[in-house]
């Protein structure tokens, strides 16, 4: 199944959500829908870099999705200075504190 949102669902999610920022991510989420999206600004690090958090993030969002089978949509914007600093187990840890404060 595809969980990427479509233009104008980004839209609607990002101006009409609610916000939570958990340690150095920023998530915008909707209970209404289901679905993954990113924003990364180019100044966070080269494109393998970039592509490599949102996989790794898309990743999370997916097991989470199969264990719970959860109806959300998430934008999900970083707020460090570089990518490279978000190890595996850091974005595992802001994910889990995601879920855990929205109480899913």
């Amino acid at each position: 199944m595809k969980y990427s949102i479509s233009n104008q669902e980004f839209k609607n999610t990002l101006f009409n959500s609610k916000s939570l920022l958990v340690r150095d991510l920023l998530f915008y989420y909707n209970k209404n829908a289901v679905g993954i999206s990113f924003i990364v600004s180019r100044k966070l690090g080269s494109a393998v870099l970039r592509n490599k958090f949102k996989r790794r993030c898309r990743q999370l969002f997916l097991q989470k999705q199969k264990s719970s089978l959860l109806s959300i949509q998430i934008i999900i914007k970083p707020q460090k200075k570089l990518i490279n600093n978000y190890s595996w187990l850091e974005l595992t840890r802001s994910f889990e504190e995601f879920y855990s404060k929205l109480g899913l």
